[in-house]
């Protein structure tokens, strides 16, 4: 613990905060010098020079820093925001959450938090979560033109972690939903002496996230008025719903985006097949380096 901002010390005072070789001296403390890091809560203590006992009021041998996200953010890196007090090897990192506040991804190749190895095996990394942590929403498919729908794309990651990291999780890790399949295009004979008419499938809903993923195409058919209508682009808890069609043209209707954690559906048949629902992503990508003391709510896949 921090030696006393007060009252007295003593050279056994300075070798239980900070280690050292028996016997002591002052010589063994100096700040940066092995013993003593080099953080802004020990400046009071010398790189060289003069060093005396009242030099070492208030100083510590771990640096606690603190990262607060207190407003919506995205691909948080939280060796990138480690601040000018880290100290290599000393530091003791706690990034807080706040409700509802939540962390996203701008794209789902990216995760909304990540924790990289470039830190010291001897730091600490804790993730207090008190809001939402979610990977970035799958986009839907594009319904079927002249033949079958395009499947939805998957839903983005939502925490990497690549180093011992401590996480209670008091609100919600969830991975992004997968996109909604796009529907089946359709082929109708209005007259028999005239070639069918196709008709464009509805575009898959947006898979939940945070940012969701976009609505897919209406498929565009014989013309303008034969197209599919586009799928709705998902939110943070919800998947969009998938895109209708013309009335009478008996296309396929696009699937419904996944919700936060879960798949989309697929789009519907007609003349062709169906674009298949998008996968979920997973809500941490190194739950093995992961200790969780408190659980709380974690939707998707787990790597």
């Amino acid at each position: 613990m921090p030696i006393p901002a007060s009252g007295t010390i003593s050279m056994d005072t300075l070798a239980t905060e900070f280690g050292g070789t028996v016997p002591h001296s002052l010589n063994e403390y100096y700040r940066g010098g092995g013993l003593v890091p080099n953080s802004p809560t020990n400046t009071p203590v010398p790189t060289s020079g003069q060093i005396a006992l009242n030099n070492f009021y208030g100083t510590a041998n771990r640096v606690s820093i603190a990262l607060p996200i207190a407003s919506p953010a995205y691909n948080y890196d939280v060796y990138a925001n480690r601040s000018p007090a880290y100290v290599a090897g000393t530091s003791d990192i706690t990034v807080t959450v706040a409700a509802p506040v939540t962390v996203g991804s701008t794209s789902t190749p990216t995760y909304a938090l990540l924790v990289p190895s470039a830190f010291s095996p001897t730091d600490t990394v804790t993730i207090v979560n008190n809001g939402v942590i979610q990977g970035m929403g799958g986009a839907g498919g594009a319904g079927g033109s002249s033949g079958n729908g395009i499947a939805g794309s998957v839903g983005g990651n939502a925490i990497y972690v690549n180093r011992p990291t401590t996480i209670t999780n008091n609100g919600v890790v969830a991975s992004g939903g997968g996109g909604g399949g796009g529907g089946s295009y359709s082929s109708v004979f209005v007259s028999p002496k005239s070639p069918p008419a196709l008709y464009g499938g509805g575009g898959g809903g947006g898979g939940a996230g945070f940012n969701g993923g976009a609505g897919g195409a209406g498929g565009t058919g014989s013309g303008p008025a034969y197209t599919g209508f586009v799928g709705g682009s998902g939110t943070s808890p919800a998947g969009g719903a998938g895109g209708g069609v013309r009335a009478g043209s008996g296309a396929g209707v696009g699937g419904t985006g996944g919700g936060r954690g879960a798949g989309g559906t697929a789009g519907a048949p007609s003349s062709g097949a169906g674009g298949g629902g998008g996968a979920t992503g997973n809500y941490i990508v190194g739950n093995p380096f992961v200790t969780w003391p408190v659980t709380g709510t974690r939707q998707g896949n787990v790597a």
